[in-house]
């Protein structure tokens, strides 16, 4: 029998895989035995063929169809549970280890015996230095949703060496045999997202740990974030609510209900305004088949997104513009807006206030202008980022230079920010005495039906 399973599921991504088993097979296992697991979720780019040929001791396991990461994994975690591995580690194929970052994952549960899954540092693929995740965690009191509050910072000293947390992804795990044999394995009902949170969620409602550590990373390559259709929305949204209809306890339920009707009426109105109609459409698809029992892959629900107007003709703007980023103290949207201004002007600088100078310093390599250098009339354009749009409240400094932009990459210009709230008040007054009972009546069936299962 050896120590440890280590389990990759693998979906169309040879070339991501041949870097992962390089680096997995170049680490630092000590004396610890171990197997290494593929299970290929019927991939049609010659990964399994990539793996006969060139790593012939790894056990590869072949699904007929594709299962989505959670059948993956789960076939892979059966498997390991059958050949009662001490440790068991779960990789994502598009990630790249560094020498001891599994070593060290079994070293610190081996000596945290309350600590039933550990996870690592990870960081991008194509930024290294920058921080994706370490240590989530799940708000089951407001936003209802997924927190991860190291997202986008920069890998450096600052960082805490623990984070004891709600869950981690399966991008990079360890955890033991036993809480295999006591959780069991991942739910193949979610195909993809939020599998992996619903297991750390039965791990932890036994009365164990979740820990995420600083010394141990991967780094992961993040998919594109202009997805060109609602994949990502559909299966995240489906099972988010499945999540949280079979988690939250019966006094949170009717703030569950208004807070998702606040977010379908602001994706709905947001996504009018950008033309693109298949974001809302897919939402309420996934509700519906949540009732009627259809979960697992469900293509059905997701639509090709209508193309949104360039914000260079949206606002008539000049890619040679001198422009400005006026950054926050939220680092997500910061990141998320630098990245798609970059794209579209050649001549950029950034501001923030002196309180978040120091933060903004820290995580950026970029100069940063100076209180005392700032002169607004130097730029054609200043964007001002909020975490959301509707964060916007009037300040003197603003004027017809800037555009308002969050993380979600709403924009308004100046003269449109006002009439854009309002709009949306009175849009939220109409739809919110439509969604929010019919909303209240479909998850209380959800509910009901699958509750149990936890």
């Amino acid at each position: 029998m050896k120590d440890l399973g280590i389990v990759i599921c693998n979906f169309n991504k040879v070339d991501y895989l041949k870097g992962c088993l390089e680096t997995l097979f170049k680490s630092n296992f000590e004396n610890l035995s171990y197997d290494v697991i593929v299970v290929d979720n019927a991939s049609t780019d010659g990964s399994s063929e990539f793996v006969k040929k060139n790593y012939p001791s790894v056990i590869l396991l072949q699904n007929e169809e594709n299962t989505g990461g959670s059948g993956g994994f789960d076939r892979g975690i059966r498997y390991c549970i059958d050949k009662k591995y001490e440790y068991v580690a779960l990789l994502d194929n598009d990630i790249l280890l560094e020498e001891n970052t599994i070593i060290n994952l079994i070293n610190y549960i081996k000596e945290n015996p309350k600590v039933g899954v550990v996870g690592s540092k990870i960081c991008t693929m194509d930024n290294p230095e920058i921080v994706q995740e370490m240590g989530s965690f799940i708000d089951f009191e407001n936003k209802f949703n997924f927190e991860v509050p190291l997202k986008s910072y920069k890998d450096d000293n600052t960082l805490p060496e623990v984070v004891v947390c709600d869950y981690v992804p399966a991008c990079c795990l360890v955890t033991t045999k036993e809480i295999l044999e006591k959780v069991g394995s991942f739910n193949t009902d979610h195909f993809i997202y939020w599998d992996d949170m619903d297991w750390c969620k039965r791990v932890t409602n036994l009365g164990f740990e979740i820990h995420a550590i600083n010394n141990s990373r991967v780094f992961h390559k993040m998919g594109a974030a202009n997805h060109i259709n609602t994949f990502v929305l559909y299966y995240f949204e489906r099972n988010r609510i499945l999540f949280f209809l079979k988690y939250i306890s019966e006094d949170k339920f009717n703030k569950f209900t208004e807070s998702l009707s606040n977010w379908l009426i602001s994706l709905t109105f947001f996504s009018n305004l950008k033309g693109n109609y298949a974001t809302p459409k897919s939402f309420l698809c996934a509700i519906d088949d949540l009732l009627l029992g259809n979960l697992g892959k469900q293509d059905s629900g997701i639509f090709i997104k209508e193309k949104e107007i360039n914000i260079l003709d949206k606002y008539s703007l000049d890619n040679r513009a001198n422009i400005c980023i006026y950054f926050s103290n939220h680092m997500i949207s910061n990141r998320r807006v630098y990245l798609y201004v970059k794209n579209l002007f050649s001549n950029i600088q950034i501001y923030c206030d002196s309180e978040n100078r120091e933060l903004i310093e820290s995580n950026f390599e970029e100069t940063i202008i100076s209180d005392e250098l700032f002169e607004k009339s130097k730029f054609d354009n200043i964007f001002f980022i909020l975490e959301h749009i509707l964060d916007y409240k009037e300040e003197e400094k603003f004027d017809y230079r800037y555009i308002f932009i969050d993380q979600f990459i709403n924009t308004s210009i100046f003269k449109d920010i006002d009439s854009i709230k309002k709009s949306f008040a009175i849009f939220k007054d109409i739809s919110k005495n439509i969604y929010e009972p019919i909303l209240k009546r479909k998850f209380q069936f959800i509910r009901e039906k699958y509750r149990d299962e936890k």
